[in-house]
């Protein structure tokens, strides 16, 4: 008989409480479940973090944080204590910031539970000489500073804020981590070009312009705009993708509207290289041209 040995520990999903960012969590005890608060140990010092549930292991969050108890009420209320002190922390770093003439925007205080510092996170568009400032904060808060200077969309993440959607800005409700996004994926999902209406909060563009890049990747598949294919004995002109109904769009030489499903135009083996392209010299370029100002 095999004895399986069962584990003693696990990996679990857990939420800091000063930037909002997410991570894991090995060697975590088997009792810990949704929502619990647990100190951990990680290059800032202890922290007070929140559980989000069982996760799986990485390599890359292997071993940067230690487990080192379940809150009690008392590390609740001790966070609670330097939560105001760092509010207050922060308002004098915003008036020494603006005496010394600093271009940064200051955006929170925090104090680990073991209080060995205090941190300042912080967005500029550039270095900031901070040194002066340092030196004042520590004088006036007789405690070690440490400023971290932020990406734009980190600061969002930090502070939150509601979206163009009217919903929670993604970067601090449940982004593990933040993707290249670029103005090809406008082109991409048949967005029109014009970067400013997809341009979020922080002033990027917007996150979930890459949650589904995955599904219009068929597109380097299908046969280019105004190209001519021919389909059931008839020459037919692309006009459009429908990429939420998978179709595509075809006008005829009469200038009909035509339909065909992704499926039935790879039964068919219809794809990019079936096209004639537009080269000009062929009647089907000029076909192609007819039908051009033609909107589907």
């Amino acid at each position: 008989m095999i004895n399986i040995e069962k584990p003693k520990t696990k990996t679990v999903r857990i939420r800091f409480l000063d930037t909002n960012k997410f991570d894991e969590l090995q060697e975590a005890p088997l009792y810990l479940k949704k929502g619990d608060f647990i100190v951990i140990k990680s290059e800032k010092g202890e922290e007070l973090v929140l559980t989000l549930g069982n996760a799986v292991p990485t390599e890359e969050t292997q071993g940067k944080y230690q487990f080192v108890r379940k809150a009690t009420k008392n590390d609740i209320l001790v966070f609670d204590k330097y939560e105001d002190e760092a509010e207050k922390a922060l308002d004098i770093c915003r008036e020494f910031a603006e005496k010394l003439g600093l271009k940064m925007n200051l955006l929170k205080a925090y104090i680990p539970l073991d209080r060995n510092k205090i941190i300042f996170y912080y967005t500029a568009e550039g270095r900031v000489d901070f040194r002066q400032l340092v030196r004042d904060l520590a004088k006036r808060l007789k405690i070690r500073i440490e400023m971290r200077q932020v990406g734009v969309r980190d600061g969002v993440q930090i502070s939150g804020a509601i979206g163009v959607c009217g919903q929670q800005c993604c970067c601090s409700l449940f982004l593990d981590k933040f993707e290249t996004v670029n103005v090809e994926m406008l082109e991409e999902q048949n967005l029109p070009p014009t970067p400013a209406k997809f341009t979020g909060i922080c002033g990027r563009l917007m996150c979930c312009l890459s949650f589904e890049r995955e599904n219009y990747s068929i597109r380097k598949d299908l046969p280019e705009i105004d190209t001519l294919v021919e389909i059931e004995g008839k020459k037919l002109c692309v006009k459009g993708y429908d990429f939420i109904r998978e179709v595509i769009y075809f006008t005829d030489e009469e200038g009909t509207t035509i339909e065909y499903s992704f499926d039935y135009l790879d039964k068919l083996g219809i794809n990019r290289q079936s096209g004639c392209g537009s080269c000009g010299g062929c009647p089907a370029n000029s076909l192609a041209n007819i039908n051009n100002d033609q909107e589907v």
